[in-house]
């Protein structure tokens, strides 16, 4: 008889045992995937165990109690529990928001963002797989193209100075800090791919220039505007309206100039230079102090 055959050491199933922070993970994405489409209360244990592929009993030699892995998702997938997933991915744009505006594109980096937004890079990079990913859910975030259609089809009277003046009110006011962000990454366009500067100027700058240059179009057809090219006319208009944006995230209130102070003078300026005749004689006969400066009486 071969005793080799006895003293042999009995045959194993460690080359298909699964290394212990392989499940782990496992139960870790199990239990994200479930918080992500129902909230922490759908996370139950048992359907943990089968999203991963696993007994309940290995799931137990992990995590002793449904406590355990909710701390766990906290600490190492970003997921605090009694918070959903869209305030985690709120509270990240918030925080990159903030970062570009105080030090551009270039320099903000994810582990900046990650730091900010209080989670680790592994919880950051669950939500957003790159940079690009998270600056485009960003411009989305502060565009501006909702507000301004809103603006257009429900706010304006149909009065140009006045119309106008609210405009300026909005942008430069309210919409002041947005804009900032915006202008800082469109700084940095030159450097970033042809995909990514699409996207911002499909999701920013383009659809807006073309709503206040279909309003100008409008008023030009009512002889309140000289004809001229509409681009042109918009980036006349619209520069003062970043000049106004950027002073004030600059200098704040120190400069004395109110919002409304600057929407006036502003908007008189430019209409001194694209408002007709007829138009300016009817404001030249107005009682309005804020009527411009120099009109026919």
């Amino acid at each position: 008889m071969d005793r080799s055959a006895h003293s042999a050491p009995p045959a194993t199933n460690d080359r298909l045992r699964v290394p212990a922070g392989v499940v782990r993970d496992r139960i870790l994405t199990a239990a994200f995937t479930l918080v992500q489409m129902g909230g922490p209360d759908s996370m139950r244990l048992d359907a943990v165990a089968s999203g991963a592929g696993i007994s309940k009993a290995t799931l137990y030699r992990h995590f002793r109690n449904r406590a355990n892995l909710l701390d766990a998702l906290a600490s190492e997938r970003g997921m605090a529990p009694g918070l959903d997933v869209p305030d985690r991915r709120a509270i990240i744009l918030d925080a990159t928001v903030r970062l570009i505006g105080l030090q551009g594109l270039r320099a903000t980096t994810m582990e900046q963002i990650a730091d900010a937004a209080g989670i680790s890079p592994a919880a950051l990079y669950w939500h957003f797989q790159n940079k690009e990913a998270l600056c485009q859910a960003v411009i989305v975030r502060i565009s501006p193209i909702a507000v301004v259609d809103e603006f257009f089809s429900v706010r304006c009277t149909g009065d140009l100075r006045a119309d106008l003046r609210a405009f300026v009110r909005l942008v430069v006011g309210e919409l002041g800090s947005r804009l900032a962000t915006l202008l800082r990454l469109a700084a940095e366009l030159p450097g970033q791919t042809d995909a990514f500067r699409t996207f911002f100027l499909a999701n920013g700058p383009l659809p807006v220039w073309k709503r206040v240059g279909t309003y100008f179009d409008e008023q030009a057809a009512k002889g309140t505007l000289i004809e001229a090219p509409t681009m042109a006319r918009v980036l006349t208009f619209g520069g003062m309206l970043m000049a106004g944006v950027l002073t004030r995230n600059v200098f704040g209130d120190a400069l004395g100039v109110s919002v409304e102070d600057y929407a006036v003078q502003a908007v008189d300026t430019f209409l001194t230079g694209q408002a007709t005749d007829a138009y300016r004689h009817t404001l030249g006969g107005s009682e309005d102090p804020g009527s411009l400066p120099g009109e026919l009486p």
